[in-house]
């Protein structure tokens, strides 16, 4: 692609899984700086490191069975210390490798009968499809599971405290979850798919709180979920043409305006001092600010043990 932005391109730009359509959703100008900019805390982030070594945990036991608890464990310390030390779980507590051996066991005798109801066909999936013919998704999903029902994906999911209908509400017209259901559809025939289960695992100071939450779209409401997203990103691509007339020198950026409802989701967003003074952030991002670091995010770039192009046509 020819270069005609105020900004460097990169290819991460061409990208678009849910993920970023939902930053985008959030907050058009913390889309710009996340990912137009590459823009990235520098600060330790428990919640996903901590996330990506429980799905390693989730992936072991699914393989290997549930009475593989201490190797489970054992992996996801491997992966949880390669970014944060054994001294910093007093800052993290509880979502820590001491109490995911806890969590882990009790996680294996809670759910001990699941391999006996579902075979295991994948597990860390990422690939492409396609959401028409234009627009093509980049996705990853936790598993791919065929029980009595037919196939269903179980997604991984970790936080800290208890699951509170609020937690459950971002989910009911998620994204997110609308794209693990096309990708069933795009497998399977419509009606031998089972739909998608959110696999929680919440962690408080003095237990746990496992919960699963079904969900099943059907037609009319994966249509809803394929206006949502088209709309979005043709939005998305608008906003990528009015960056283009953009210049340093006006008063203003005039595209990804700020969604000033948004500025508190997600402990807060890291950027809302700059929203607060820079009107024109094109005149200074030569560089992040202190604190920051550039990394674009690419999913294709993350490790996975199963590759689908459905784009393509095949698994």
């Amino acid at each position: 692609m020819t270069n005609t932005y105020p900004i460097p391109y990169h290819p991460t730009w061409d990208i678009i899984d849910s993920s970023k359509l939902n930053d985008f959703i959030t907050c058009p100008r913390q889309f710009f700086y996340k990912h137009l900019l590459g823009w990235r805390s520098t600060a330790p982030n428990n919640h996903l490191v901590f996330g990506t070594a429980w799905h390693i945990a989730m992936e072991y036991l699914l393989l290997n069975g549930y009475d593989k608890v201490d190797a489970a464990h054992e992996a996801l310390v491997t992966n949880y210390r390669e970014e944060l030390p054994e001294g910093t779980d007093c800052l993290f507590e509880p979502k820590t490798p001491p109490r995911a051996k806890l969590a882990l066991q009790e996680y294996a005798d809670k759910y001990r009968s699941d391999l006996d109801e579902y075979e295991v066909l994948y597990t860390e999936i990422a690939g492409t499809v396609p959401i028409t013919p234009e627009i093509v998704f980049h996705f990853r999903m936790d598993t791919i599971l065929r029980g009595i029902n037919g196939y269903k994906s179980s997604e991984h999911k970790t936080k800290g405290g208890s699951f509170a209908a609020n937690w459950l509400h971002q989910w009911q017209l998620s994204v997110q979850v609308g794209t693990y259901h096309h990708v069933l559809y795009c497998l399977y025939p419509q009606d031998e798919v089972d739909g998608i289960t959110l696999n929680g695992a919440g962690f408080l100071k003095t237990k746990f709180d496992f919960q699963r939450f079904p969900f099943r779209w059907q037609k009319d409401r994966m249509q809803v979920w394929l206006e949502t997203v088209t709309n979005y990103v043709a939005d998305l691509y608008n906003e990528l043409d009015i960056l283009k007339t953009c210049e340093a020198s006006n008063n203003t950026l005039h595209a990804f305006p700020l969604r000033p409802t948004s500025c508190d989701k997600w402990f807060g967003c890291p950027f809302i001092d700059y929203c607060s003074s820079w009107p024109n952030p094109l005149r200074e991002c030569e560089e992040p600010p202190l604190g920051f670091e550039i990394k674009f995010w690419d999913p294709s770039e993350k490790p996975s043990t199963h590759e689908m192009d459905l784009v393509e046509g095949g698994k």
